[in-house]
């Protein structure tokens, strides 16, 4: 399938103009829609996503499929391993650079698409936590990391063993970890494995637990 992009100079997010765009039947899977900056850019269970100019701020149109989230993940990281740069990830899609944060995947569904919003520090990082393409010695220029990623994830699709793949790169596996769930609460424990739902295992105090969604912070580097 060719790649077709929208090229825009300023939305409050990618993800908003995507969902706008599938809702009125102007796009579907094969389109991204990529920006030169954000003014509302958001991340995981809406927190802001600092969006300056410079860093890559897109959303991938795709067809909806089971492990989204680990496809997604495996492909930026292929992709900017094809520009120099090794990232590994923090579940459940961050890409991280000697625990520095570098890239983050946002996934959000309307119908039969997922709406895949990826956000890479090209150029600078901005944040003191944070790093970037070119501080990891990386070079790539934004287009060629569009067309790369797009690449990647229609490789990553037809894995056959996407788990596996996403385990083998997944810096939170044997890590003291805290997961904030969306509906508040709190879970403990040592990630100890991906299940093939994609799923977190945690071995807490009162046992495993399967986490599939949430927010994770590794309490030890």
């Amino acid at each position: 399938m060719s790649l077709v992009i929208h090229r825009l100079q300023q939305v409050s997010s990618t993800q908003d103009e995507a969902r706008r765009l599938v809702e009125t039947g102007e796009v579907g899977p094969g389109h991204v829609v990529v920006v030169d900056e954000q003014t509302k850019g958001r991340g995981r269970f809406g927190r802001e996503w600092l969006s300056p100019v410079g860093g890559l701020y897109a959303t991938f149109i795709v067809a909806r499929h089971p492990l989204i989230s680990l496809v997604s993940g495996v492909a930026v990281l292929r992709a900017l391993a094809r520009f120099g740069v090794a990232v590994r990830l923090k579940w459940p899609n961050d890409l991280v650079v000697d625990g520095r944060k570098l890239a983050g995947i946002l996934i959000e569904c309307k119908n039969e698409v997922a709406l895949v919003g990826i956000g890479v520090n090209l150029r600078e990082a901005p944040l003191d936590t944070a790093t970037s393409v070119r501080a990891a010695g990386g070079t790539v220029k934004r287009g060629e990391l569009i067309v790369t990623i797009w690449e990647e994830m229609t490789e990553a699709v037809a894995s056959e063993d996407i788990v596996g793949e996403y385990r083998t790169h997944l810096a939170t596996l044997d890590q003291p970890v805290r997961l904030t769930l969306e509906d508040g609460e709190t879970v403990e424990g040592r990630a100890v494995d991906i299940d093939p739902e994609g799923r977190l295992l945690v071995e807490t105090a009162a046992g495993v637990r399967a986490i599939s969604s949430g927010e994770c912070s590794h309490l030890r580097s």
